[in-house]
């Protein structure tokens, strides 16, 4: 083989697929038709675990160069004008995790960092102004015909394909859509409308470069300005007036906004920029009472925004009929589309990547030295579709919801709705009584009677994410880091959770537990231990040979991003049994399986046997 896996795309879900590739010691080939990074910024929300996803790669580090956190999502009549009818406060997370809930960023930026990841990568390489033509799929791989950047005619043998191109890319609608029937349909709701979409540049007026605008006599600065008539958050605008997505994006200091307002009546023959110009000039008009008593509108200076991109999108709502076929499958945006108000896009698409780049892993590394049938191959990326779609629709859920504030004008229902959604962010949520969309996501994929883990067994829920003092062994010191990195140090493909356990003869007795079941040792062994002690107060005077972490003490987290509302309680919470002694647990934080006693971690071994063998 000339690699592992090859992904045609080059945007954040194939490059994210090519690095957790890599984090699996998995190689793999980027193939992307653009020669560098579209600058021209797409998608621009993060969030949830999406986010959870891409620090475990590193991107933290780069947060500040890529986007800004977002605080508030607020809900208008007609316009960014007049007051919000509702604010969704996300600067609290909801999921009292430690990380920002959503990041409003530059996709070029993150593809940057992605990139220039996969450079320092020894398994994962990108090739640039590829065009792949065809492929060739039988029962031990696939052959990937491309032409290179020299335009010549060149092939790569691959186990696996991944179409990460695209809803009009060339895997689904080239190769799948005629040999296998696999198309987008409508999702959980029919949406089909087409909007004008431009990003702007915004560079704020001065004194210097405009000194007869109106409002310095008022007091205003620079600053004052552009906050004024570039509020920060992200909004929606109903009707009366179109339907409006707009806001802030990419890092502060970038001055970018991107500005999204439906256009059902769109026909070729209109001029997108008129009427942009038309839509957003009410928008950017203000009235003022200056100094001499005189009322006046005033135009935020129309010389002071540039037009990155402003054309009509067709948005909708699709999910393919069918993931994945043969050595063949699909995600993001080449699996499922989403309309402008839920920011769902990219973070749906690196969620997919994350839960089947392990898969890929496990079947490879199983693979060299046990043989796999293809009904095994079939029901593990069938459990990963299967997941996939529920988390899909959860997501159009929230996308669902915001359109209905967005879209409609409002009504008796909408008003009793919105009541509500004040009621329970204000009062039941002090009484630990929760939103259904945070019930929904600890639930993770429990709810999937095929998924894989083992429903008997307390499998499918989400662990929680919280900062810990990691003890290591090979330093004999202790570091503060996020659980989500500290419980991916095995080299297996699964984590064996140990809960506050007493002794060490426990842990030399596990390692002989694990002679009794024929699980392959790259996907559980020995080497998988990891202990978390919720007793201790600290590592001092550790010494012990394994991994030993604790939840870290608050005031250590000094200098450390932590939400408002972070409760380290919280991770031992989502495991919903205070009691649980072994959590067996899947690269994307997903619970395979729970034990309360040796004797039940051994029946969930046996399960694992079964279900990977």
């Amino acid at each position: 083989m000339d690699t592992t896996v090859a992904i045609v795309g080059g945007g954040p879900s194939g490059l994210t697929l090519g690095l957790f590739l890599a984090d699996h010691k998995i190689k793999s080939i980027v193939f992307e038709k653009e020669q560098d990074i579209v600058i021209d910024p797409r998608g621009v929300v993060l969030t949830g675990d999406a986010l959870r996803s891409l620090w475990k790669l590193g991107i933290g580090k780069h947060v500040a160069s890529i986007g800004q956190e977002l605080c508030a999502i607020k809900f208008h009549e007609t316009n960014i004008q007049t007051e919000s009818f509702l604010v969704l406060d996300v600067d609290k997370d909801m999921m009292k995790h430690a990380l920002p809930t959503t990041i409003l960023q530059s996709q070029p930026r993150l593809e940057r960092a992605l990139r220039d990841m996969i450079a320092a990568s020894d398994y994962c390489t990108i090739q640039s102004s590829c065009e792949v033509m065809n492929r060739n799929e039988d029962a031990d791989g696939v052959t990937v015909y491309y032409k290179n950047a020299e335009g010549n005619d060149c092939q790569v043998r691959a186990s696996w394909l991944v179409g990460a191109d695209g809803k009009r890319g060339v895997v689904r609608k080239y190769f799948l859509e005629p040999t296998a029937g696999i198309r987008q349909e409508a999702g959980i709701f029919e949406y089909d409308s087409t909007w004008i979409a431009a990003n702007l540049h915004i560079n704020p007026p001065t004194e210097i470069t405009h000194p007869d605008f109106p409002l310095w006599k008022l007091g205003y600065d620079s600053q004052g300005v552009y906050d004024l008539f570039w509020p920060d958050g992200w909004h929606f605008c109903r009707p009366p007036g179109k339907p409006t997505a707009c806001g802030r994006f990419g890092p502060q200091a970038d001055h970018l906004w991107r500005h999204e307002f439906a256009t059902p009546e769109w026909e070729d023959s209109m001029d997108a920029v008129e009427m942009f110009w038309d839509h957003l000039t009410p928008m950017i008009t203000r009235p003022f009472t200056l100094p001499d008593g005189t009322a006046k509108s005033i135009t935020f200076p129309t010389d002071c925004i540039e037009i990155l991109r402003c054309r009509p999108f067709q948005f909708s709502h699709r999910v393919v009929n069918k993931w994945f076929a043969g050595r063949t499958a699909l995600i993001g945006d080449a699996a499922h589309v989403f309309p402008p108000f839920g920011g769902q896009g990219v973070a749906t698409g690196v969620q997919d990547a994350e839960a089947l780049a392990w898969r890929l892993a496990l079947m490879t590394r199983v693979g060299q030295s046990h043989h796999i049938s293809s009904s095994f191959r079939d029901k593990l990326l069938q459990s990963w579709s299967l997941e996939r779609r529920i988390a899909i629709d959860n997501s159009a859920r929230l996308t669902l919801q915001n359109g209905e504030w967005c879209n409609k004008e409002a009504t008796w229902s909408g008003a009793f709705h919105i009541a509500f959604t004040k009621l329970a962010l204000s009062v039941l949520q002090p009484f630990k009584i929760k939103l259904p969309q945070v019930t929904a996501d600890a639930r993770g994929y429990s709810s999937c009677p095929r998924g894989s883990f083992s429903c008997t067994a307390g499998g499918g829920i989400k662990l929680g994410q919280i900062y810990v003092l990691t003890y290591l062994p090979s330093s004999g010191s202790a570091i503060i880091e996020l659980s989500d990195k500290a419980l991916r140090r095995v080299p297996t493909i699964m984590t064996l959770l140990v809960i506050n356990s007493p002794s060490l003869q426990d842990n030399a007795f596990l390692k002989s537990v694990f002679d009794q079941y024929q699980i392959h040792s790259d996907v559980l062994s020995a080497k998988s231990i990891v202990h978390f002690n919720f007793a201790r107060s600290d590592v001092q005077g550790c010494t012990t040979k394994e991994t030993v972490l604790i939840p870290a003490p608050i005031d250590l987290l000094q200098g450390y991003p932590v939400r408002v509302g972070y409760d380290v309680k919280q991770f031992q919470q989502r495991l919903g049994d205070s009691r649980a002694k072994y959590i067996i647990l899947r690269p994307d934080g997903i619970v395979y399986a729970k034990a309360r006693s040796l004797s039940d971690l051994k029946d969930c071994l046996k399960n694992l046997e079964i279900h990977f063998r």
